[in-house]
């Protein structure tokens, strides 16, 4: 039996042999590490965790391991003199190694449950584990049974933390390649510290937004083709700081949805607009940005709908210059991957999205998209619809908007709760549509200045109008 496998369960287990496999090479898979390969690990990349000293800013280290391992790990006990921090955390990872065994069937590890535990561990070796009150474990002990050969991995798993805002993320996936994808971005910025000699810690892009840094951590991951578009790949992301004075820890889920979603447009033709969408997202002021960093650590809307499963829809409209954000393309992949709506139903509201922009267009002007716009409620909305049926048949338009099947199965599909008829959905597809397929007219007649916080009426039509009947 080898001494790790893939996906072992405990994120920080999994994150140190993520580390260990992608420093020994690209090609090296965990039931291939041997306790030699482990040696050259402690060779290789202890000499690079010496800590950061307050004292000789000017030195070079690692910097924040209080916030990993806390004040009493051999890198940062004060009672240990500072040249010989490295050599005795050296030798306590030699003494794992001797004391590491194959992997079984059981075991009570809390790492693996494949081997037994032989040592016991509080949040000096293994972060967030139990301490008084901020226990992290159901047990209610001021620590957990270990076996040597995950509590050794645990020790090299900050080599694939990023760093954030004073506190860590670490990736957990159900993908054993996102993992490794992961590890990869981080791996080689502490390599490129080592060429550099110029050793500051745990990958640090930035980001004091955790849920900015999450959406950042699968940009940087789909950069690596290994990652399919048919997979279910979901992520989990561990947000905390094991600092002694405030342990905290917070947890964001990124379902599979999404990450597919998100592998397709940032590696297809659609990768502009989606960025588009994504800055639409920013609570900023753009005319004061001047670089990434004044706006990337702000709330984004479009990021935490994603993760809420809240619409993101809105996005997609850039209502004041009645323009679409990308095209039907774009929205469909949103909707059928992430929405989970039907082919036929975005089929039928693209259909009737290109007869309602053919009325307006022959019109000559812009009243019935004005009052889609400013629809408030689902009666005002469906009285338009009505308002375009009769233009259309004014037109002599050959064939009707919509049966009335169109109408109840994918227009507007029955709900458990009247209230909650998806009619703002509709109506935000049908306005995408007419802005596509009209945005450069409305631009020539001069209709793409809309504002509706400043448009007074709607040509005439009061609120009371579209709530009448036709006589």
């Amino acid at each position: 039996m080898p001494i790790y496998e893939k996906l072992m369960g405990n994120p920080f287990v999994d994150a140190g042999v993520c580390a260990i496999c992608e420093w020994l090479g690209r090609s090296v898979q965990p039931e291939q590490i041997t306790t030699d390969d482990l040696a050259q690990i402690v060779n290789d990349i202890v000499p690079i965790m010496r800590p950061f000293q307050k004292k000789k800013p000017e030195a070079h280290g690692w910097q924040n391991w209080i916030s990993i391992f806390t004040n009493n790990h051999k890198l940062t006990n004060n009672s240990i003199k500072y040249d010989q921090r490295v050599p005795q955390f050296k030798d306590m990872l030699f003494k794992y190694i001797d004391e590491v065994e194959e992997l079984s069937q059981t075991g009570d590890c809390m790492g693996c449950g494949r081997r037994d535990a032989n040592t016991w561990l509080s949040r000096t070796g293994v972060p967030l584990t139990g301490w008084g009150n901020c226990n992290y474990f159901p047990i209610f002990s001021e620590g957990a049974g270990y076996c040597s050969g995950c509590a050794f991995a645990i020790q090299m798993s900050p080599l694939v933390f990023m760093a954030t805002g004073g506190k860590f993320l670490t990736l957990h996936s159900n993908s054993w390649k996102a993992l490794r994808s992961w590890a990869r971005v981080c791996v080689e910025d502490v390599r490129e510290q080592q060429l550099k000699k110029e050793i500051t810690g745990c990958y640090t892009p930035g980001y004091a937004n955790p849920r900015n840094g999450m959406f950042y951590m699968a940009r940087e991951m789909l950069k690596y083709q290994e990652l399919r578009a048919d997979e279910n790949i979901s992520m989990q992301v561990f947000c905390w700081t094991n600092y002694i004075q405030g342990p905290e820890l917070e947890v964001f889920y990124m379902p599979a949805p999404v990450f597919k979603f998100l592998r397709i447009v940032h590696q297809s033709e659609f990768k502009t607009a989606w960025q588009e969408i994504v800055r639409s997202g920013y609570l900023v002021n753009w005319n004061k940005v001047t670089s990434e960093d004044d706006y990337k650590n702000r709330t984004n809307r479009v990021y935490e709908n994603l993760l809420q499963n809240i619409s993101i829809l809105g996005y997609f409209l850039n209502r004041r210059m009645r323009k679409s954000r990308g095209n039907w393309g774009l929205l469909s992949l949103y909707l059928k991957e992430v929405r989970k709506m039907e082919l036929t139903q975005l089929d039928k509201i693209k259909q009737v999205g290109d007869l309602i922009a053919e009325c307006i267009e022959k019109s000559g002007r812009d009243r019935r998209l004005t009052q889609l716009e400013r629809a408030n409620s689902y009666g005002e909305c469906r009285n338009i619809l009505r308002y375009v049926i009769r233009d259309r048949i004014q037109q002599g338009a050959p064939e009707p908007l919509f049966s009335i099947d169109d109408y109840m199965e994918h227009l507007f599909p029955a709900s458990d709760s009247f209230a909650a008829t998806p009619w703002r959905e509709t109506r935000d597809l049908l306005l995408f549509r007419i802005y596509e397929q009209l945005h450069n007219w409305l631009k020539e007649q001069g209709f793409v200045d809309f504002d509706e916080a400043n448009t007074p009426g709607v040509d005439g039509t009061s609120e009371n109008e579209l709530n009448q009947e036709d006589s």
